[in-house]
């Protein structure tokens, strides 16, 4: 007789990352950042040869030349972002507001200066108002990214923090066919009790505290060092002239204080 097969290996899949990702893994972002910049000189080689025929072209093509290093790093950040929100989830929750709304004033700040010169070039007073509303309200847009975004991920953490594992269902005996002897019955498997220590969640530590304790609560539920969110926090604040006060003092409010 034939032995029985053994068991087949499976290979293990990183169901996180893209084939992207496994082929040029760190140095895929940045290669995604550079054919991005590639696409955006050949728009401005494309509005280049239009300069002719268009009032608008040799403006928009200046200005997508002069904003290459801003465009490359605004790339830069949104694929390293999406690379690392892959490797860790957790840390991709709390810095995903952040970035969010730096990628989305980045490109209202864009489509401003387009307006604004397109507008200025054909003489259309509707784009240049239009322009100037855009620019008026891209402090606002960002601010209110940053709070609703953060108040999903408070609420986010709450639900799981709260969340009580299901037990599977218990294995039920199988009846023996009526030709086969009876087998001694099984007995059925008791399932796994829950876990009996404390839930994570996110709140205000009282241990890593400088302030309010946002930042070492932060730390301590995404178990990394307080320094790195502190660190974050500060450039963010830089960034945002000042925005991430405002948000730092509402989540001071909102997060319950732990032990």
């Amino acid at each position: 007789m034939d032995a029985p097969p053994g068991p087949v290996k499976v290979p293990p899949v990183n169901w996180n990352q893209t084939p992207f990702d496994r082929a040029f893994r760190g140095g895929g972002p940045l290669l995604k950042a550079l054919l991005s910049v590639i696409f955006v000189l050949l728009v401005m080689e494309v509005f280049d040869a239009l300069s002719g025929e268009l009032a608008f072209a040799e403006d928009l093509a200046d200005f997508l030349r002069d904003a290459l290093l801003p465009f490359f790093l605004i790339f830069l950040l949104g694929f390293y972002f999406g690379y690392g929100s892959r490797r860790s989830p957790k840390v991709g929750a709390v810095l995903s507001p952040l970035v969010t709304a730096i990628i989305v004033t980045f490109w209202l700040w864009v489509l401003a200066m387009v307006l604004d010169l397109v507008g200025g070039a054909e003489g259309v007073t509707f784009l240049l108002t239009l322009s100037d509303l855009v620019r008026s309200i891209l402090y606002i847009v960002f601010l209110l990214i940053l709070l609703l975004g953060y108040i999903g991920v408070i609420m986010r953490a709450e639900q799981l923090g709260g969340a009580v594992p299901v037990p599977p269902p218990m294995q039920m005996p199988v009846q023996p066919a009526p030709s086969v002897p009876p087998a001694p019955p099984q007995m059925p498997v008791p399932p796994p009790s829950p876990p009996s220590g404390p839930q994570k969640r996110l709140v205000r530590s009282s241990r890593n505290k400088v302030l309010l304790g946002v930042c070492g609560g932060m730390a301590e539920y995404l178990d990394i060092e307080p320094f790195l969110i502190r660190a974050l926090w500060v450039v963010g604040t830089v960034v945002t002239v000042g925005g991430l006060i405002v948000v730092y003092i509402i989540l001071g409010i909102v997060l319950p204080k732990g032990p």
